[in-house]
């Protein structure tokens, strides 16, 4: 969703390590309070005809020998044979099919989201088709929501010539951020911390209070925002360890997240989904004490009365759709 005379300023390469770390759950401790060292283990790609490996390449080693492995295998096995994060096998001829079909689908003066979202849906159907398999996830499991679908979530939530933020402390500092401008049906302008920090001033030390610093200096820099979310590298992480039903709406709630300003169509979903999370809570508490019999049903009805979350409104999971964006690097045995 950017304009092709998209800019990018105020980022350095830190400062895009530091983003995708925000989406990530943790992994191991290096002793400094929680700060993470990420592994990244880049990925293999089999090339095959039927039955037979013609080539086999890592992404951070580059060509493999074939002659110790035994194919057909497990993508699964394949990925850990070579100590890689994910694995995909190619059919012969695969790559050339998806650039003819994608090809056939573009039109003039077609927007890039449209694009993206083309390659997506070509990618599923060969895929479907057997000539394209991939792990841990597959192209059928990634999110594709219609651009209409699209274009109504980003005018609920980010009206024309005004921002969405993003601001993430550390031991009361900005850690990372992005503020993103939006211009038509895209953003032009996609501004990083680096841009933002001197303008900040003093900070004391509590994101609560900080966060104001950070907005104004949005505001003075990029343009008015629509929306803001703040919090903790912490925070951030801890819901992508655990991205449970709710979790993202009861950090708001407890304000270990700080969202400002609050769009009317982010608070209706927010406040449905701590709703959900309560009544969820309430039929645990009930099954406990042993009237799950009787107040299950009804509090089922209620939970299913309130469960219209943003889940609902994009037909995907946001939150969960970019924890698995950049969770790709991670180990299974880190993922569990």
């Amino acid at each position: 969703m950017i304009t092709q005379d998209v800019s990018f300023e105020g980022f350095t390469a830190t400062d895009w390590q530091r983003l995708a770390d925000v989406f990530r759950a943790p992994t191991r401790s290096s002793g400094d309070e929680g700060v993470q060292e990420q592994a990244s283990r880049g990925g293999v790609i089999a090339v095959t005809t039927g039955n037979r490996l013609r080539k086999l390449l890592h992404t951070k080693r580059g060509r493999l020998d074939l002659r110790p492995v035994e194919w057909p295998m497990k993508l699964a096995e394949l990925a850990g044979r070579f100590d890689a994060s994910w694995a995909v096998e190619l059919a012969a001829g695969a790559l050339e099919e998806l650039v003819e079909r994608f090809a056939e689908r573009l039109r003039p003066r077609q927007e890039y989201l449209e694009q993206a979202l083309e390659l997506a849906r070509a990618l599923r159907e060969l895929e479907a088709e057997g000539l394209v398999a991939m792990w841990p996830k597959r192209f059928a499991d990634i999110p594709v929501p219609g651009s209409r679908v699209i274009h109504s979530a980003l005018d609920m939530f980010c009206a024309e010539g005004r921002a969405l933020a993003l601001g993430v402390f550390r031991h009361g500092d900005l850690y990372t951020g992005l503020v993103a401008r939006r211009r038509g049906l895209g953003f032009d302008q996609i501004v990083g911390p680096d841009e933002l920090r001197s303008e900040m001033g003093l900070l004391s030390g509590d994101f609560r209070r900080d966060y104001r610093h950070f907005a104004a200096a949005a505001e003075r820099n990029v343009a008015p925002l629509s929306l803001g979310v703040f919090g903790e590298l912490l925070t951030f992480q801890a819901l992508a360890r655990d991205p449970a039903p709710g979790a993202f709406a009861l950090a708001v709630a407890a304000r270990d997240l700080l969202i400002s300003p609050v769009s009317p169509g982010l608070a209706v979903p927010l406040g449905l989904d701590v709703g959900r999370a309560a009544f969820a809570g309430l039929r645990g508490l009930a099954e406990r004490f042993g009237a799950g019999g009787a107040l299950g049903p009804m509090l089922g009805r209620a939970e299913e009365f309130v469960s219209r979350d943003l889940t609902a409104l994009l037909g995907f999971d946001p939150w969960a759709a970019l924890v698995g964006l950049f969770e790709g690097d991670r180990t299974p045995r880190e993922r569990d």
